[in-house]
């Protein structure tokens, strides 16, 4: 029997811990996560693949193999906690309740069927209605993402499609049910920059239409900046850093936040100013760093044998900005100090 929260966010994560048992040991993807989304409101989760973003993601969905996953804390939707429901109380609330977008269409999309066909299966999967009246909501829906002769297009392949208009019927299938959560994952890393804006704007105008919840999950602070009205970022498997879009993006507390600012660029300040890429690489997460997970790759970090090294941040209220918080060892008036002379900001839109 499912439990029940009292009425708040839509969407609530409490202390998730996704982890994975493989032959070299104990992968954790994700080790205890909270966040919380709301109606009309779009949470970027931003950081590097490895930091847990995507598996957090798919565990709102219960995509995970429960014979891999090891799944613990809690997951609210509308007050319905979403670990404890069976597969099929979970396939009911996927796609009409919830749904995701994926990186890669080409490979979400079935091949061997026509993209109508797939869109008309996911709506009466949730609809009592022929299939005639499911083909015409889903040209309806083929022609709101914007694809050309919608009619002639629902009897075409997904290798017929561009890239763009691959995304936009993955997009249509996502939505065709009206869901209140929409999980975004990196849903326009391959496209170019125009195709890119477009479709964040037509995620925009649909959100405004239904009133729809997104999580965007990306790498990419350009597009954060641009849609989301708070930002969620993680490094191993943890959050290190929440805030509004504008705090986090002109008053960043967390090293790793500025290291993700400074490698983008930027259309404001010195053209000839060099990006500054973070050194080294993502943690393994089969082997969390001690302490702090950013300290090896750090340059601001207290030293060996410091709290930097055996102890792990907790997420701390930044003086000023109740809802910003941050978790790192440095004292706030020095990370402010750093902040201020050498950390690249991103404007928001």
């Amino acid at each position: 029997m499912s439990q029940t929260k009292s009425s708040g966010p839509y969407l609530s994560i409490e202390d998730l811990k996704v982890h994975f048992k493989t032959e070299d040991g104990m992968v954790k993807a994700v080790d205890g996560v909270s966040f919380e989304v709301s109606e009309g409101e779009t949470l970027g989760v931003v950081g590097e693949s490895g930091s847990g973003k995507s598996v957090t993601g798919m565990s709102i969905l219960g995509l995970h193999d429960p014979k891999r996953a090891r799944i613990s804390g809690k997951i609210y939707l509308d007050g319905t906690e979403l670990l404890h429901l069976s597969e099929n109380k979970l396939r009911a609330l996927r796609g009409q309740a919830m749904t995701m977008i994926f990186q890669d269409a080409l490979t979400a999309l079935h091949p061997y069927y026509t993209v109508g066909r797939q869109i008309v299966e996911a709506y009466r999967l949730h609809h009592n209605v022929s299939k005639g009246t499911a083909k015409t909501r889903a040209i309806e829906m083929l022609d709101r993402v914007g694809i050309p002769e919608p009619g002639k297009r629902f009897a075409q392949y997904p290798h017929e499609f561009s890239g763009g208009m691959r995304q936009r019927a993955m997009i249509a299938m996502s939505l065709v049910n009206n869901p209140r959560l929409v999980i975004a994952d990196e849903p326009t890393t391959a496209l170019d920059v125009t195709v890119q804006g477009q479709i964040l704007d037509l995620l925009a105008d649909l959100q405004k239409e239904f009133n729809s919840a997104i999580i965007m999950v990306t790498h990419d602070l350009g597009v954060i900046s641009d849609i989301a009205d708070r930002v969620v970022v993680m490094y191993g498997g943890r959050v290190v850093e929440e805030g509004t879009a504008v705090d986090v993006m002109s008053t960043p507390q967390h090293p790793y936040t500025w290291g993700l600012l400074n490698s983008v660029p930027t259309l404001h300040g010195d053209a000839s100013e060099d990006l500054r890429p973070i050194p080294g690489n993502p943690p393994s997460l089969l082997n969390v760093p001690s302490g702090c997970a950013f300290h090896p790759r750090c340059q601001h970090s207290l030293g060996k044998g410091s709290a930097c090294e055996t102890e792990i941040p907790q997420l701390l209220g930044i003086n000023g900005a109740p809802n910003h918080v941050a978790a790192c060892h440095l004292p706030e008036s020095t990370r402010r100090r750093i902040m201020e002379t050498d950390v690249r900001k991103v404007e928001v839109a």
